[in-house]
């Protein structure tokens, strides 16, 4: 993510939002986290991912698959199935998916780790659609969860795609035009 900054600052852009979408958001979070980078002036969350909800759909079978692996130095060796039921990766990758905390960084509950998102002081936008099934619960509950986690979260908005799910089919142009709003807000 730095490169990217580096290169925007680098080719002179003043207004750099740093954006994200599903697993991009966690990494936002991250870096923003890590860094509190002020070349960055706002960030745009889209459907955070959350890793616990994700990581659930990994069977007692593949995590006994993985160690296997793991064990007899066979880490870089593709897995005979697709984790998390769409993702083809090597059990190396897999044990990282599975024991890393590094990205899960947002909850529905709100007793959960939350630290990287309250050391966060920029400010920007949360967007999900309301039939986003990679949060486990109510998504606009997700999102006022997270939200409320950051310093200035009264300074943020809150976007709410109706009808529509984790990749905003049928409804592209509605966050298309949402998203143009709102940038021409920030810069008003």
């Amino acid at each position: 993510m730095k490169a990217y900054v580096d290169y925007a600052a680098a080719a002179g852009y003043r207004h750099i939002i740093l954006a994200g979408h599903s697993l991009g958001v966690n990494k936002v979070i991250y870096y923003l986290a890590k860094t509190q980078d002020p070349r960055v002036q706002k960030f745009i969350l889209l459907s955070p991912a959350n890793i616990a909800h994700l990581i659930s759909v990994v069977t007692p079978e593949q995590k006994a698959i993985i160690a296997d692996y793991l064990a007899h130095g066979r880490g870089q060796e593709l897995l005979p199935f697709e984790l998390l039921g769409w993702l083809p990766c090597v059990a190396d990758t897999a044990d990282q998916w599975l024991h890393s905390l590094i990205l899960d960084n947002v909850h529905l509950e709100d007793d959960k780790d939350f630290s990287q998102i309250e050391q966060i002081s920029h400010t920007g936008a949360l967007l999900i659609g309301t039939f986003d099934r990679f949060t486990y619960g109510d998504p606009s509950q997700f999102l006022r969860t997270i939200n409320r986690h950051f310093p200035k979260h009264q300074q943020n908005e809150l976007i709410f795609i109706e009808n529509t799910g984790h990749t905003y089919q049928r409804k592209e142009q509605e966050v298309a035009d949402r998203l143009l709003a709102l940038i021409q807000h920030w810069r008003a």
